[in-house]
């Protein structure tokens, strides 16, 4: 299952009578879950999942509960991504970077992704790290689970040292024994006292350097957490005509799209943006304020991309070429996709185009623009 370590960030949690209610943030809103406080047990007194350390402390249990509730069962915990996880947890909009890719290649050797997470921590994101496939049972000389998802707590440069602190979330024996490890020389008091580091036994936190880390995982977890008043989002679906496909098909023009604006005296300027793309997303009427979420834990997930252009405030032409382009993804099987632009000054505003690869390909989906400047984001 996904580390309940992941569980505890940025959410509301409230005892009614009986029952618990929790708040989940799975697919562009914010979903009420209600649960009893019945837990699994293996044995008596022994939950079958999830726990706290502290006997006493059930908002784990509970916790893991309403997320089997919306999921369908404990079962379909099983696996899964973490960044999907954080973004159901907190509200914020999730991506992966895989440090085997191309274009991570030449982020690392340009200086590029260290300046990024850099940026990611000084912006509050939350980041964690996933090491090669292969069995939890499977520890590396070197001490990483493989396999395994870690926190990653602080990203620091001191002394021409760039370093990370990581927490393995099971916080127990298992732990980095290499370069920078708690016993290792290269803690000076110098070193000690910039980063606070108070050598503790295997409680699971550890310090490694970004080259040492570079060898021994091969993600990125990203949560981009913002506040709500920079999310834009509109709901649409692929259906019938609107189901479209890729720009191979000359149904591509069929599919939804979506006027993007700059509005007010940000419009004067070069403008920050995050666009997120997330399929698969069922709801029904509100309660309470909230919507019901209806799971899609047995539906299929297509591959999904989009494409920015400017196309004069109009709709896009059968033509993808007609129009000049200014920015888009690959298509991925996944449930978000993601992509971040500079947009230049374009009073009439960009076209967003979100797509399946294949006309016919029917799902609801949520296309959702953080930014800090003010803009307008409405179907066309």
């Amino acid at each position: 299952m996904l580390e309940s370590s992941w569980m505890c960030t940025a959410l509301w949690r409230y005892i009614l009578h009986d029952c618990s209610y929790v708040l989940y943030f799975p697919k562009g809103e914010w979903v009420a879950v209600v649960v009893d406080d019945w837990i699994p047990c293996e044995s008596p007194g022994k939950p079958a999942f999830a726990t706290s350390r502290k006997q006493n402390e059930l908002w784990v249990s509970i916790l893991e509960k309403a997320y089997a509730k919306l999921h369908g069962s404990y079962e379909a915990l099983e696996g899964g991504l973490v960044q999907d996880a954080l973004v159901d947890l907190t509200g914020g909009a999730g991506e992966e970077i895989d440090m085997r890719s191309p274009q991570a290649q030449l982020d690392l050797a340009s200086g590029r992704l260290w300046s990024q997470l850099l940026h990611f921590k000084q912006e509050g994101f939350l980041l964690g790290a996933g090491s090669p496939s292969g069995s939890d049972a499977h520890i590396s000389s070197s001490g990483i689970v493989q396999g395994h998802a870690y926190s990653i707590l602080q990203v620091r440069e001191v002394d021409g040292h760039k370093l990370i602190q990581i927490r393995n979330p099971w916080a127990n024996e298992v732990e980095w024994n290499g370069p920078w490890s708690d016993s290792s020389p290269e803690w000076t008091e110098r070193m000690k006292h910039k980063l606070m580091h108070v050598p503790q036994s295997k409680n699971g936190v550890f310090w490694m350097s970004w080259q040492d880390f570079q060898i021994h995982f091969r993600s990125i977890y990203v949560c981009r957490v913002y506040p709500p008043e920079m999310r834009y989002s509109v709901h649409g679906q692929w259906r019938g005509y609107n189901a479209g496909g890729c720009q191979d098909y000359d149904s591509w023009h069929q599919n939804p799209q979506y006027r993007l604006r700059v509005t007010g005296r940000d419009a004067l300027y070069p403008v920050h943006v995050f666009i997120t793309l997330t399929q698969g997303v069922g709801f029904s009427r509100k309660t309470n304020g909230f919507r019901n979420y209806q799971s899609s834990h047995d539906s299929s997930m297509f591959y999904i991309g989009m494409r920015i252009l400017k196309t004069q405030g109009c709709r896009a032409a059968y033509n993808i070429y007609m129009h000049e382009s200014a920015g888009g993804t690959d298509y991925v099987n996944s449930r978000e996709i993601s992509c971040e632009l500079v947009l230049d000054p374009y009073p009439k505003g960009y076209t967003i185009v979100p797509t399946t690869i294949h006309p016919g390909e029917e799902a609801p989906f949520v296309l959702s623009v953080f930014s800090k400047a003010s803009i307008r984001l409405e179907a066309v």
